[in-house]
């Protein structure tokens, strides 16, 4: 017994040659003259049980075709200088790096009196305030590359949902057409 059309999940090239082949190829056109009632299939059967199934894809390596220009500045803002310029398309931050950090109490400033502050007080003082001013630099250049990927990633995401907008109304096209083809024709 048959399936309801909308309970079956249809193979990734019902209606498209093998993989590889251009959009809107031969079989295509072959359930066009099909429905117009033009010509008879030449191997109805072939087309049925000899489906090419693509390979598996690696979503790491798909690129998404879109314009995204960041502004200069906050690529500037986003690469650390004398090094290669920050690149939001390619950049992947690691769990721990988006993990977010726990705020810390800072510790009570202790006054220290005059007559204790010798030459290493003040390198020390000297020594903490680099530290501080890298930590600093850090944490911000960090910030400015996650808001740069996160909108590189908000505008791709955008246009995915349009692409997956457009994938399901042609999903729905082609289900029509199949399911007018099999209420002339009969079942595949």
């Amino acid at each position: 017994m048959a399936r309801p059309l909308s309970d079956r999940t249809p193979g990734p090239l019902l209606l498209g040659g093998p993989a590889g082949a251009p959009a809107g190829g031969g079989a295509l056109l072959g359930l066009r003259s099909l429905l117009q009632g033009t010509s008879k299939p030449k191997e109805p059967a072939s087309c049925l049980t000899s489906r090419d199934t693509p390979s598996p894809v690696d979503p790491d390596t798909v690129e998404v075709l879109m314009t995204f220009e960041p502004d200069p500045a906050d690529l500037a803002l986003s690469s650390i200088p004398g090094h290669e310029t920050f690149d939001p398309r390619r950049h992947r931050f690691s769990e721990e790096e988006l993990k977010p950090q726990p705020i810390m109490k800072k510790a009570r400033k202790v006054q220290v009196p005059e007559e204790q502050k010798d030459e290493k007080y003040w390198s020390r003082r000297y020594k903490n305030n680099e530290a501080a001013k890298r930590s600093r630099d850090a944490r911000r250049l960090k910030e400015n590359q996650i808001s740069v990927r996160a909108a590189f990633l908000e505008k791709e995401n955008a246009l995915l949902r349009q692409e997956v907008v457009a994938v399901r109304q042609e999903l729905s096209h082609y289900r029509a057409v199949l399911s007018r083809y099999q209420a002339q024709h009969g079942t595949l």
